[in-house]
């Protein structure tokens, strides 16, 4: 199985990396292989990527800062994810987005 992780540099993505199953392909993707301020990004991704399941562990979490970048902050956790899904959705592929305070 392929499973498709966006975020690497969290808790939660270093968690799931630490912690993969022996069968499981762990690819991880960093802002810089997709850039979720860019919502299409993070859809041509998963459409390239051929995994089996995608998770969303990246988020923006600096709260001082995303509420004077609201609009920003929004894409990132909001735009971003419905691209994803909206991605799976016609490949039929499992989707998990994970929010968290952790």
């Amino acid at each position: 199985m392929k499973l498709l992780v966006f975020g690497t540099t969290g808790q939660v993505a270093r968690e799931l990396a630490r912690r993969v199953p022996v069968g499981i392909t762990l690819t991880q993707l960093s802002r810089a292989e997709a850039d979720l301020a860019a919502p299409n990004a993070s859809a041509a991704a998963i459409f390239a990527s051929g995994a089996d399941a995608v998770i969303n562990a990246a988020a923006w979490t600096a709260v001082d800062k995303a509420e004077g970048e609201e609009a920003a902050a929004t894409v990132v956790n909001a735009a971003a994810p419905i691209a994803m899904a909206m991605a799976c959705a016609p490949l039929r592929l499992p989707f998990l987005h994970i929010s968290t305070d952790y």
